[in-house]
């Protein structure tokens, strides 16, 4: 993780990558299920995923299994998904329609901050052929803390240089809401993940988007802001 030193003019734009990036339910559910059940218990239903993604392989697997696992059988059950979901990352996993042409066409340094382990946030990037998209790529092991926390924030500000106000972090659930609120950027909040972006008013989403649609005109706005102007970038997200 070595970057220039120098300011950078361009601004920083933070992605969380499950949910809102990618559409990798299938491959999440698969692997949970073929870890769960290789141990005898019920599989997860659909209804019940989103409510499990968000705080990485270990609390997915966890939060699938039933109560009064013991630890030895959680941490097969983690092993189990761990190694089939590195085989089948991008079996089913797609980016949401809309979501290239953004990442390719937007001026900025695009980072990825998720809380999914950073070799496999990598392995999926690559898999899908969008190493070139992002600067860099951060995980939930990356730092010593994880989103909620806004370490992950605030490391990136610093790595390229950015300041708050030239800074953005988009995100499907509220666990990117408090992240990015705690560390004091702008937060877009998108409803086409597995997450609930408005599930606590206590860090709210300073915009929020049905739409990749309606969040790439407002990323093409908010980019454009001239330099002289940028302490006022907060207005454009009122509209």
């Amino acid at each position: 993780m070595e970057h220039q030193d120098k300011k950078n003019d361009r601004k920083l734009i933070l992605w969380d990558l499950d949910g809102t990036l990618v559409d990798s339910r299938k491959d999440l559910v698969q692997a949970t299920n073929v870890a769960v059940t290789a141990l005898g218990y019920e599989p997860i239903q659909d209804d019940h995923f989103a409510r499990m993604v968000g705080n990485g392989v270990r609390f997915l697997v966890n939060r699938a299994l039933p109560k009064g696992v013991s630890e030895e059988d959680r941490e097969k059950a983690i092993q189990i998904f761990l190694d089939y979901y590195r085989d089948h990352i991008a079996d089913k996993t797609h980016f949401f329609s809309g979501i290239p042409e953004i990442l390719e066409k937007l001026p900025g340094i695009h980072v990825v901050v998720s809380n999914k382990r950073e070799d496999l946030c990598r392995e999926l990037i690559r898999r899908l052929g969008a190493g070139s998209f992002f600067q860099e790529i951060v995980g939930g092991d990356t730092f010593d803390q994880r989103k909620p926390d806004p370490t992950p924030i605030l490391k990136m500000l610093e790595m390229f240089h950015a300041e708050k106000n030239e800074t953005i972090l988009i995100g499907d659930s509220i666990v990117d809401m408090e992240s990015g609120r705690r560390a004091g950027v702008l937060t877009v909040g998108v409803q086409w993940g597995f997450g609930d972006p408005l599930e606590n008013p206590e860090f709210s989403a300073d915009k929020i988007f049905e739409d990749v649609t309606g969040l790439g005109a407002f990323l093409r706005e908010w980019t454009e802001v001239p330099s002289g102007e940028r302490a006022s970038a907060r207005d454009i997200r009122q509209g």
